[in-house]
């Protein structure tokens, strides 16, 4: 592993956040929990180089994405984010854009680079990745064979072991994988969706999801059901030589 200073980066997802405050998702306030993760990263992760925020920013409330801003802007740090089925990417790449938070496609940071693709399909939640996304991502990772690569998206691309969520995954993962194999600098593919925290390796990359801000899923649940765990995010230390850590972080319980 390098000795250099790791890039750092924290990653949040499904924030699901309404115009108003005080709205509850199964029974969790999405302001109080967005909160509290938001605390965490300040205490236990400070000042990292940039978050990433892995769609459902809002809940089917486009007016939210004002809120969103308002809410990450005592972190201090830049932001990137891309949609979930409950966004509105137009309406995101509207309002977040400029000083805080920002849509992005892909950026590079020192050793590293990020692709940041749309598996949002309109009128469903199901997941899939356009002709568009997976030629953008297939030319940047052609351009940049020296840069290592992390690619980030909203649905599953992989099961989540959890039957009722893996019906809205990624239709099209095996297109994905076929771009992903041709490229041996990807060293990551991340995402968030299925409100619980994954990992798992396949042909040496990294299959990585974070926890929502706000309810958790039960994994491993035929349906739909709430996981007594609190809400967390994922931390990630990426190394000049390609070699990364990360794990979850969770806050306190409320009762603890």
């Amino acid at each position: 592993m390098s000795t250099a200073a790791p890039l750092r980066v924290i990653q949040i997802s499904d924030l699901h956040l309404k115009s108003q405050s005080g709205t509850r998702l199964w029974g969790v306030d999405v302001d109080v929990s967005l909160n509290a993760v938001l605390e965490c990263i300040q205490n236990r992760h400070p000042q990292p180089d940039f978050l990433l925020m892995t769609g459902d920013l809002v809940g089917d409330d486009p007016d939210a994405y004002h809120r969103v801003r308002e809410m990450l802007k005592p972190l201090g740090i830049p932001a990137y984010c891309l949609p979930g089925n409950h966004d509105f990417p137009a309406v995101m790449s509207r309002t977040l854009r400029g000083d805080v938070i920002g849509r992005k496609q892909h950026f590079v940071v020192g050793n590293w680079q990020f692709v940041l693709l749309d598996s949002s399909f309109p009128g469903t939640p199901d997941g899939h990745l356009g002709y568009a996304e997976l030629a953008l991502l297939d030319t940047i990772l052609a351009l940049r064979p020296d840069l290592h690569t992390v690619v980030c998206l909203h649905h599953n691309p992989v099961p989540s072991r959890t039957s009722w969520l893996d019906t809205m995954m990624v239709s099209n993962h095996a297109a994905l994988f076929a771009v992903l194999d041709n490229y041996p600098q990807v060293r990551a593919v991340v995402w968030g969706h299925i409100h619980a925290e994954f990992a798992d390796v396949r042909n040496s990359v990294h299959l990585l999801a974070a926890p929502a801000t706000s309810v958790q899923f039960k994994p491993g649940a035929p349906g739909p059901q709430v996981d007594d765990v609190p809400p967390g995010y994922r931390w990630f230390e990426f190394h000049a030589d390609g070699t990364l850590r990360t794990s979850v972080e969770r806050i306190k319980p409320v009762n603890a």
